[in-house]
């Protein structure tokens, strides 16, 4: 929820529902504009800066040393400060303690789907790996309209659950 908004900060205002994203968006450069790309010139990520761009200064600290930003969030935190692009607002009547995946897990597996691989309808995926990443990528196939959706994991207890997202055959390479 944000607590306060900077100088020449319009879009968000205190009080707003947010989502922290890493892979912020200025809207302004070109890959901002662009359908095909979200790594913005200004907010890619970057994990050497650790600092604010306007000022180039962290705002944390603990006894008089810099705490670095960490992807431009630094989220491991109950408080933080980011960039206005690196932030998404939400619907405020969005339960905060079911949307909280939505801002990496969910974005990054359902969009490297639906945006990068962009499969076809009636075609057969592989996801490697079923965690929040994982379910997402093959809930966005499903949503593609994939036939064949083949999760493959080391953790067989996943099975079960990742039906609910799309995967209809499920792999463990350790039996194989």
């Amino acid at each position: 929820i944000v607590e306060s908004v900077g100088e020449g900060v319009t879009e968000l205002k205190p009080g707003d529902k947010v989502l922290p994203i890493f892979t912020g968006e200025c809207g302004q450069c070109r890959h901002c504009k662009s359908e095909e790309s979200n790594m913005c010139d200004l907010l890619r990520i970057n994990t050497d800066r650790g600092t604010m761009l306007n000022d180039g200064k962290t705002r944390f600290s603990k006894d008089g040393k810099p705490i670095y930003h960490f992807l431009g969030t630094s989220t491991f935190s109950e408080y933080t400060v980011v960039h206005s692009g690196c932030v998404a607002k939400i619907n405020p009547d969005a339960p905060l303690d079911k949307v909280c995946v939505l801002s990496c897990g969910i974005s990054t597996g359902m969009g490297a789907t639906l945006n990068v691989a962009k499969p076809k309808k009636g075609m057969s995926v592989a996801v490697f790996g079923l965690g929040a990443v994982g379910l997402a990528a093959a809930e966005g196939a499903r949503i593609a309209g994939a036939s064949r959706i083949i999760g493959i994991d080391l953790n067989a207890s996943r099975s079960n659950e990742a039906k609910k997202f799309g995967v209809t055959e499920f792999v463990n390479p350790k039996d194989h």
